[in-house]
């Protein structure tokens, strides 16, 4: 069978032959393997590709060996860490750039993304950290990925909306791919368990929808197991509701607080997970308070503004909180 070889494909291997660094001949290497023909004509030279990609990854990275280790965890910050994941090339490190404050390297061929680039990224008046992942592909996927895929609070599987019949054989890659490493992406949060399998909330997007027909995203819409949200990061579409969907799916609310006799801060909410109550809005403000306290009053959940709660109170998305605490004892 003819390989049927590919003008991209074509200009890579050109790279190859022209790559005079490690780093260079494996970045060749990898967007060949992005851009060869996917049929049985080229298995043996995908096989082939493969196994230089290997053998390139080792002489490119004995000096990132002890980088790697530091990537293996990022403190999470804000209202909690969302991780981008994907295949080559379905513009996650554009995606970044029109949702935070990063600035990625964005170019027009794959695996641009060799390390972790987080940003921050602003929904109504929280922030929410998003992180741009290397690309997904079997074989060459190091492991620090999986392990900050394992550690986030959402992951964000972007797929590329023009490649249409495509989007669920690489979906069903992905998640076979991850599941071989423990991880089971679900689409609802549920209680953390013994098991080996680490459960992450997942979201699907359709990343470049502004060069997809609608026709085209509704027929992938519908092939996709999870709900899919379609974006474009070139116009805008679509960013508003990824935003408000990513701080849905992180079951999180947000708890202002107010000084008694004062107005309330509604600029820096304490961000609390759903389900809590006003002990742990107590503890969020300082943890030593929760031994002080004598009570709680409460605007938004409460039967009336300013009642007194118990510290059992459950919270809800928009409650104002005010602590009253017990005087410290003379002389301590």
């Amino acid at each position: 069978m003819p390989a049927n070889l590919t003008a991209d494909f074509i200009k890579a291997r050109q790279k190859l032959r022209d790559a005079k660094t490690p780093e260079e001949k494996l970045a060749a290497l990898e967007e060949m393997l992005s851009t060869i023909p996917k049929h049985k004509g080229t298995d043996h030279m995908q096989a082939d590709i493969k196994k230089r990609i290997a053998k390139a990854r080792g002489a490119a990275g004995q000096s990132k060996k002890g980088k790697s280790s530091s990537y293996e965890h990022i403190p999470k910050d804000g209202a909690g860490q969302v991780v981008l994941v994907g295949p080559p090339n379905v513009g996650k490190s554009s995606l970044l750039d029109a949702l935070t404050n990063a600035n990625p390297e964005v170019a027009a061929y794959p695996f641009s993304t060799h390390i972790p680039v987080p940003g921050m990224m602003t929904y109504e008046d929280i922030r929410i950290q998003l992180i741009d992942l290397p690309p997904l592909a079997p074989d060459y996927t190091e492991s620090w990925v999986y392990s900050l895929i394992r550690s986030s609070d959402l992951v964000l599987i972007a797929l590329d909306a023009t490649d249409g019949a495509l989007l669920k054989d690489e979906f069903d890659e992905l998640i076979e791919q991850l599941e071989e490493r423990n991880i089971q992406l679900v689409s609802d949060r549920r209680p953390e368990t013994d098991n080996r399998m680490r459960e992450v909330p997942a979201r699907i997007i359709l990343t470049k929808s502004d060069l997809a027909d609608a026709e085209s995203i509704g027929d992938a819409v519908e092939s996709l197991p999870f709900s899919a949200l379609s974006v474009s990061a070139v116009t805008g579409a679509g960013l508003d509701a990824l935003r408000a969907s990513m701080f849905d799916a992180l079951d999180v609310i947000r708890v202002y607080t107010k000084l008694p006799g004062q107005k309330a801060d509604m600029t820096e909410p304490y961000t609390l997970p759903i389900g809590s109550q006003a002990i742990d809005a107590v503890k969020a403000v300082h943890r030593e308070f929760a031994d002080r306290l004598k009570y709680v009053r409460i605007w938004g959940s409460g039967r009336f503004d300013g009642q007194q709660v118990p510290a059992d109170h459950e919270l809800h998305d928009g409650d104002i909180v005010e602590v009253h605490l017990r005087k410290l004892a003379s002389g301590s």
